[in-house]
C-alpha cells in the first residue's frame, strides 16, 4: 500500500491537539524528572559517532500561529504541550520556545508584524530592490516592538516556571531568510546578478545582528537554555544553533556557496555549530551546505505526509554517514511507513535523529523500541 499523501487541508502537518494547562496546574516537578532523563539520553547519544535517536515531538499548532500574539496563552497552550508529552518514550525533551514569527532578525532594522486572522505574523518587504536598501544599522532591541516582546516573553516563561522547564531561542532564522522580510524576494535574487557585493553586505549585517540577538537571549534564558533549538531536538546538553534556510532551495547550489555559507558557519562558530534546517526536497543542496566547516546537524522531511516534496533517503544516507554530522529527520506517518524509512536512511556512520509525531502513546512506545533495535 502507498503511503498516504501530504493533506493540503491540514493546517499543520506537524502538530497534535493537546489541553492547554495554567502554570499553576503544571507538574514542574515530574517533568524536571522527564526532562532530566531525556536530556541525559541525549547527550549519550551526542558522544557516540554513530547510533540513532528518537524524539517524539509534540508540536503545539496554535502557538506558531497568531496564538503567538499573547504571551500567557502561548504558555497555558506549550504547558499543555509539555504536560502531553510524558506519555511519551523520547531522547530529547520537549521544552518552551519564546516563538513569535519569522520577523524578529528583521525587525531590528524596522520591520513590522501585520496578524492575518489565524494564520502566523506576517513582516512586509521594505524595499523592492536591493539598491534601495540604506546601510544597515541595527537598532536596539528596546526599541524594536518585535524584539522587545521576544525579550518579554523569555522572562515571562522563566518567571511563571520558576525555572524549571527547558527553553529555547526565538526563531531567528538564517540571513539569507530574513533578507527577503527586508526586500522584495525578487528584487533581492536579483541582487545577486545586479548588486553582489550589496547582497553581501545585507548579509553580513544580518548576520552580526543574528548574533547578538541570540548573545542577548542567551544572557536572560541562562542555565536552562536547550540548543540547538527551535524546530530541533535539543537539550541543555546540546550545542549549536539552529537556522531555518528555506530559502535555499529558491537559488542555485552555486549561489548559496558564494553568498550564504560564509555567514551560517559565521553564526554557527558563535555557538558551537550550525544546524541547518529547510523545508522541501533540498538534497540538490547538500554539498553546498556541508561546505559550512561549523556544520553540525541538517534537518528535513522524509515523509509524504511531513512535506509534499519529501527528501530522498538515499542521498541524504550518502552525503552523511561517516561525516560526523547529525541528521535529524522529520518523519509524520504511521509505525510502519516511518520505520521503513528509517531502514532505507539507517546505514553504518550515520548519527540519526527520528523525529516522530505517533498520537497514540502505545502505538508510540512500540515506534520507539523498533527504531532503536534497529542499531543494536
Amino acid at each position: 500500500m502507498a503511503p498516504a499523501a501530504f493533506d493540503i487541508n491540514t493546517q499543520d502537518a506537524q502538530a497534535m491537539p493537546v489541553t492547554p494547562v495554567a502554570p499553576a496546574d503544571f507538574n514542574g516537578t515530574l517533568y524536571e524528572a522527564h526532562a532530566a532523563e531525556a536530556d541525559a539520553r541525549y547527550a549519550e547519544f551526542m558522544r557516540r559517532p554513530e547510533g540513532i535517536a528518537v524524539w517524539q515531538r509534540v508540536r503545539v499548532a496554535d502557538v506558531f500561529r497568531d496564538g503567538c500574539r499573547d504571551m500567557a496563552a502561548s504558555l497555558r497552550w506549550q504547558l499543555g504541550g509539555l504536560t502531553k508529552a510524558m506519555d511519551y518514550l523520547t531522547d530529547a525533551p520537549n521544552y518552551l520556545e519564546p516563538w513569535y514569527g519569522i520577523g524578529v532578525t528583521a525587525a531590528a532594522f524596522g520591520a513590522e508584524y501585520e496578524w492575518p486572522e489565524g494564520q502566523a505574523p506576517v513582516a512586509r518587504p521594505q524595499y523592492r530592490a536591493v539598491r534601495e536598501v540604506p546601510a544597515l544599522v541595527a537598532r536596539p532591541a528596546e526599541q524594536a516592538p518585535i524584539m522587545r516582546h521576544v525579550l518579554a516573553m523569555i522572562d515571562y516563561f522563566l518567571e511563571e516556571t520558576h525555572g524549571r522547564v527547558p527553553l529555547s531561542w526565538s526563531d531567528l532564522q538564517n540571513p539569507l531568510n530574513v533578507a527577503t522580510e527586508l526586500v522584495d524576494t525578487s528584487g533581492f535574487f536579483l541582487g545577486f546578478v545586479e548588486a553582489p557585493e550589496m547582497v553581501r553586505q545585507i548579509l553580513a549585517a544580518l548576520t552580526d545582528e543574528v548574533i547578538r540577538f541570540t548573545q542577548a537571549q542567551s544572557r536572560r534564558i541562562g542555565d536552562r537554555l536547550v540548543r540547538p533549538g527551535h524546530g530541533f531536538a535539543s537539550a541543555c546538553s546540546g550545542t549549536g544553533i539552529g537556522l531555518s534556510s528555506d530559502n535555499l532551495v529558491m537559488i542555485s547550489p552555486r549561489a548559496y556557496r558564494q553568498f550564504c555559507v560564509e555567514n551560517d558557519a559565521r553564526i554557527g562558530a558563535a555557538f558551537g555549530g550550525t544546524a541547518i534546517h529547510s523545508c522541501g526536497d533540498w538534497a540538490r543542496w547538500v554539498e553546498a551546505v556541508k561546505g559550512n566547516p561549523r556544520l553540525t546537524m541538517v534537518d528535513a522531511a522524509f515523509t509524504p505526509r511531513t512535506d509534499p516534496n519529501y527528501n530522498d533517503a538515499a542521498a541524504f544516507l550518502a552525503a552523511f554517514a561517516g561525516t560526523g554530522i547529525v541528521v535529524h529527520a522529520r518523519m509524520v506517518g504511521d509505525p510502519d511507513e516511518v520505520l521503513a524509512r528509517v531502514r532505507q536512511l539507517w546505514g553504518p556512520g550515520m548519527r540519526l535523529i527520528v523525529v516522530t509525531y505517533e498520537q497514540d502513546p502505545a502505538a508510540q512506545h512500540q515506534l520507539y523500541r523498533d527504531i532503536h533495535a534497529l542499531c543494536k
